[in-house]
């Protein structure tokens, strides 16, 4: 079954491809001329625009019709660069703004075919996209079979729960850095997970630590589950007293590792200064958010929250900014009906495991317990990030599929919670239906039209 849910993945993300038009997923120009400057021979550390490549985009844009898609006015004469054109002026790049691993890997891809085509490069990066976002599917399947055991029906269940949601399709076939650390986060969880089973040591600690390595370069939103590191330690020592980690080795364990980040960004901030200001840059942003809440200045308009967290909610399952599909209302109710339903299993799941012991020591329950913090996290950091600003900017649900294995686990495991164990299969089969009728019908009913 994973590899049937693994195949059906490639084959929408094929059709999802196909059918988006070239630079309509949300800021393919920008990554695309990030990659196509490295490509061209730029130093990863120090890019700089290439202007005369933007203009080629810009004619691109408009064979495409891309002014229409995006919902403003063919400008006319055409603009040279990014900076002066509607719409691309909000964000008009996307060097300065990102780390550059993701962007240096893509241009490799693209010296394969340097006399092509932009479009048949976009393309092919795509492509590429999608390579990534299969890896995540299938670690995302390693992760539930942590949880629920290999031969659990509700392994394929899990893995259809990411696979199929349709906005993560659209992402996970997008020219941009998202479907690379949307596999970092996942690989993170996974051995996160793995360990917490099998007994946490230096050598695989140090393990962990190198995909946030290969993360936190490829983009700042691995950031959170940094944070999320000491939840995972402290849950542990609770799980597993006078075990494989004791209150001592776990202080000598922090405090090496926080030396060892800390040499690390020393180093970066020595050699790559340009790349180690885009996480402080990052930072301050939320600082400054922060202590703007706190002081009383930020102003939110009214009934701010409740748009929010629609919106929010929306652009998890399929809504993004200037994208013209999303589903209609009824079948928004639907899946938040579903969520709730899901969620309403899940506590019924956490009640049952805490009467049964106080101190719970199933190492099921320490791994959804971790979960937990992966998607608290998560969800709380966007709040943090976005919601107190104040603005009415757009919601972007992409942010929470860093931590996708989380989520797709705790919805199945929320649904198989109300019913007899013996209704795995049934539940982990429609599980799977459910998701890949979802996809589907998004793809042919609402994105095909669009672009019809």
């Amino acid at each position: 079954m994973m590899w049937i849910v693994l195949s059906a993945t490639a084959i929408l993300g094929l059709a999802t491809i196909v059918l988006i038009p070239p630079w309509q997923s949300p800021d393919e120009p920008t990554h695309f001329e990030y990659a196509k400057v490295l490509a061209q021979g730029e130093y990863p550390w120090s890019p700089r625009p290439d202007f005369q490549l933007q203009e080629r985009i810009i004619v691109s844009l408009d064979r495409y019709d891309y002014w229409r898609y995006v919902g403003v006015e063919r400008p006319l004469p055409l603009p040279k660069i990014f900076r002066k054109g509607p719409f691309l002026s909000i964000a008009p790049t996307q060097i300065g703004k990102n780390p550059p691993l993701y962007y240096f890997i893509a241009s490799l891809i693209l010296r394969l075919s340097p006399f092509r085509s932009l479009e048949t490069e976009l393309y092919l990066l795509r492509i590429f996209s999608l390579f990534f976002t299969i890896l995540t599917v299938a670690l995302v399947g390693g992760c539930a079979a942590e949880v629920f055991g290999r031969s659990s029906p509700l392994v394929p269940a899990a893995a259809a729960a990411a696979a199929f949601i349709p906005q993560f399709l659209v992402i996970g076939t997008s020219v941009s850095p998202d479907p690379a650390i949307n596999f970092c986060g996942a690989a993170v969880i996974y051995l996160t997970l793995k360990f917490q089973k099998t007994g946490f040591s230096l050598s695989r600690t140090i393990i962990i630590l190198l995909c946030f390595g290969l993360g936190l370069l490829a983009n700042y939103k691995i950031l959170i589950l940094l944070v999320a590191l000491p939840g995972v330690v402290i849950i542990h020592l609770l799980f597993h007293r006078g075990n494989d980690l004791s209150p001592g080795r776990a202080v000598g364990w922090a405090g090496g590792v926080f030396l060892s980040l800390l040499v690390g960004y020393l180093a970066l901030a020595w050699y790559y200064p340009s790349i180690a200001r885009l996480f402080t840059a990052r930072l301050n942003i939320l600082c400054s958010t922060l202590v703007s809440f706190l002081r009383g200045q930020t102003v939110f308009p009214p009934r701010y929250w409740s748009w929010f967290n629609n919106e929010l909610f929306k652009s998890f399952w399929l809504k993004y900014g200037h994208l013209q599909f999303e589903l209609p209302p009824a079948v928004y109710l639907m899946l938040k009906i579903f969520s709730l339903i899901s969620l309403l299993g899940l506590g019924l799941f956490l009640v049952r495991w805490v009467s049964a012991r106080k101190i719970p020591r199933c190492r099921e329950g320490e791994l959804v317990i971790t979960l937990l913090v992966f998607a608290a996290l998560a969800l709380g950091a966007y709040y943090l990030f976005w919601g107190l600003k104040g603005a009415n900017t757009t919601t972007q649900g992409r942010h929470l599929f860093l931590v996708m294995p989380a989520w797709a686990i705790l919805i199945t495991l929320g649904w198989s919670s109300l019913f007899p164990a013996r209704w795995d299969r049934s539940v982990g089969y429609g599980l799977l239906a459910a998701f890949f009728l979802l996809a589907v019908v998004s793809i042919l009913f609402f994105i095909l039209p669009t672009f019809s």
